[in-house]
């Protein structure tokens, strides 16, 4: 049987390695694709699909900034717009939309 010295570094290693792989599995890469002026929601073009977010705080990306964050699950999050080296919070309103369904719902967020 293993001592408690030899099991406890391999406890830790596994557990540091599973928390690795969750936060970079959860890290979503994508570019602000549509903003309407005087509207708070944005439209994040990722390399799969469309993401409708709400801007609620820090830094307001533009058109064409890459932003970095979990923005792939509903509910708020804190985010980095990587273009400007800044982070900002948002509210994701729905995601894995086609690009239709995301122009619509921005439509209809923004009236």
């Amino acid at each position: 049987m293993k001592s408690r010295r030899q099991v406890f570094p391999m406890l830790f290693s596994l557990m540091v390695l599973s928390y690795a792989a969750t936060v970079a599995s959860a890290a979503v890469k994508g570019t602000v694709v549509r903003r309407i002026s005087g509207c708070d929601y944005f439209i994040v073009q990722t390399t799969r699909n469309y993401d409708l977010l709400e801007w609620y705080g820090g830094h307001d990306p533009d058109k064409g900034d890459v932003i970095v964050g979990n923005f792939e699950s509903y509910g708020m999050h804190d985010i980095i717009d990587d273009t400007a080296d800044e982070t900002l919070t948002v509210w994701v309103e729905d995601y894995g939309l086609t690009k239709e369904d995301a122009l619509d719902k921005l439509v209809d967020a923004c009236e």
